[in-house]
């Protein structure tokens, strides 16, 4: 059993279940099944058709929802994106159409933001940029910028890109597998139901061989009663976007570690919820009004990309990745008077949150692949490359 908490009011499985939440078919499904497999559960809970957390209509980042991203906290991210970018179409031969596919683009402000700093600064990548936004429920209220179209899914793009395939906060959405550890060396999966009023975790044999593949392809052994997540779902991804890419860079900013801390001893998973700018560890409260989210396993994005003919460009941490940008060099000189010394202050204390360790500088991890060029001695990891850590 994940806790012994009763729902709240209104998150209670008993009773009618609200129209417009995945409650009532997480339900139906437990019921029919007597219980089903935390990926489903998840997967409901967040891309449930009209409902989930990700497909519905309710508000999610900035003030309004539940968490800020790096884009909200300052526009120097997407500036710092766009001269990495800069460096990638250039060690690419500077080609005529460099495609960048932001996966999970959320509103877009990202790529937004892109595209307004190559416009302003490397004329040569923006005469040659074409944007793809990719994501299931898009935010298409206003106009986009000449370049820049939606996609619903990777698979809507019809041959392989030259360029760069980027996602900022994906990996950690994708539904996991939950299991837990034998002490000999097995592995049991913890499925999600129901016990009187309360959805519970129960043990069972793994529902997929692949996450016993998983754990021996990568060495991985828990402890008797350990918990752990295993993402599959990002095996997939991974592979799709090397598969999908011609020339160029898979570029992955998220929550993650290398495997080898993810799933060390005295660790118990990873998995946390986003509700109204508050943190919790239980999944099964504000069912289809929360985040849910789990590590990703560098380790393994690297050693399967390489399977895929992606080889590593590099590693670290997001602090690390942006001192590498001279991210420094935005901080702006205060004197602490005059009408601008507000704004200046805030803009530095907004890139001082981007790069805090022990914070978003240190959680954030950033990944660099790269396929059909010579390694690159790209800026992002010219003040720490941790690479080494993901072998």
């Amino acid at each position: 059993m994940l806790d012994g908490r009763p729902f709240p009011e209104g998150d209670r499985p008993s009773g009618r279940a609200p129209s417009n939440s995945p409650l009532k078919e997480i339900l139906k499904r437990v019921r029919e099944k007597g219980a089903i497999t935390f990926a489903e559960f998840m997967g409901l809970a967040l891309y449930m058709e009209g409902v989930g957390y990700y497909t519905g209509d309710r508000a999610r980042w900035g003030e309004a929802g539940d968490y800020v991203t790096n884009v909200d906290i300052s526009p120097v991210f997407s500036k710092l994106i766009a001269k990495e970018l800069n460096e990638m179409w250039a060690a690419l031969g500077s080609p005529g159409r460099f495609t960048l596919v932001e996966a999970g683009a959320g509103r877009g402000l990202l790529s937004k933001g892109i595209k307004k700093t190559v416009g302003e600064l490397y004329p040569g990548l923006g005469r040659a940029l074409d944007i793809k936004l990719v994501e299931l429920n898009p935010d298409d209220s206003e106009p986009l910028p000449s370049g820049v179209s939606w996609l619903r899914s990777l698979d809507e793009i019809a041959s392989p890109v030259t360029g760069c395939i980027l996602s900022n906060e994906l990996i950690d959405s994708f539904p996991v597998h939950r299991v837990v550890g034998t002490g000999d060396g097995g592995l049991k999966e913890l499925y999600v139901a129901l016990e009187g009023d309360r959805f519970v975790e129960v043990t069972g044999e793994p529902s997929t061989g692949m996450l016993s593949w998983y754990m021996d392809r990568f060495g991985i052994r828990l402890e008797a009663g350990q918990k752990a997540e295993v993402n599959l779902a990002a095996i997939d991804w991974i592979r799709k976007a090397a598969r999908l890419l011609d020339r160029g860079f898979v570029f992955t900013i998220d929550y993650g570690l290398p495997g080898r801390e993810l799933y060390s001893s005295g660790r118990s998973g990873s998995l946390l919820c986003h509700y109204r700018h508050t943190v919790n560890d239980n999944p099964f409260v504000n069912i289809g009004a929360q985040d849910i989210t789990t590590h990703a396993d560098f380790t393994a994005l690297k050693a399967i990309g390489e399977e895929e003919g992606l080889s590593l460009t590099g590693f670290t941490t997001q602090k690390n990745f942006l001192l590498g940008l001279s991210i420094a060099e935005e901080l702006k000189e205060t004197s602490g008077e005059g009408p601008g010394s507000f704004d200046d202050i805030s803009r530095n204390r907004s890139i001082g949150l981007l790069i805090n360790p022990g914070g978003a500088g240190d959680t954030f991890k950033v990944l660099i692949q790269h396929k059909g060029v010579e390694r690159p001695a790209l800026s992002g990891f010219s003040f720490r490359d941790m690479g080494r850590y993901l072998s």
